[in-house]
């Protein structure tokens, strides 16, 4: 009777994070971080960027990295498991006493705006999180507009000659 309520309690925490982890996906939760909590207190943080998936299987969680290597955690010294969110919104630089340059909407689904981009020629540059450079090209002065359609959902980093924004990829 003890071994059935301590194993129905373990399914039920399995259960709990399985679910979580749908439903976050479901809704679109965006993260950067991944964050372990073990039972002693301890927090191991992996960056999502470094990972090419996560999984439970036979009572373990296991975390497959883009370069290779699985790394694999009992449930049973897991206490919690959450994601550090990402700030959305429009990043700011005050490029002058005047003229604030922003980059928006953030988050973007199909084209990315620079508002008071530089009037001469400039270049944009947008990273993955992990910094894999993804896109650089010469925009014109009389050209706002990034077409950012073609990426694949996450947080990404524009650079905008040597000013940085994030933003969100839905």
């Amino acid at each position: 009777m003890f071994y059935q309520l301590g194993k129905n309690k373990y399914m039920q925490k399995k259960f709990t994070l399985l679910m979580f982890l749908l439903l976050a996906e479901l809704i679109g939760v965006r993260a950067q971080s991944l964050l372990l909590t073990a039972k002693d207190g301890t927090v191991t943080t992996k960056s999502l960027g470094t990972l090419k998936k996560f999984t439970f299987s036979n009572n373990s969680l296991l975390i497959n990295y883009l370069s290779g290597p699985v790394e694999t955690y009992s449930l049973g010294n897991i206490s919690k498991l959450t994601f550090k969110s990402v700030v959305t919104g429009v990043d700011e630089l005050n490029l002058a006493s005047t003229a604030i340059m922003k980059v928006y909407p953030n988050p973007v689904s199909d084209v990315v705006y620079i508002q008071n981009a530089p009037e001469t020629d400039f270049t944009v540059s947008i990273y993955r999180m992990n910094g894999v450079l993804v896109l650089t090209t010469k925009l014109s002065s009389g050209t706002k507009s990034v077409d950012v359609s073609y990426l694949s959902s996450g947080l990404y980093l524009l650079n905008v000659n040597s000013r940085t924004f994030k933003f969100v990829k839905l």
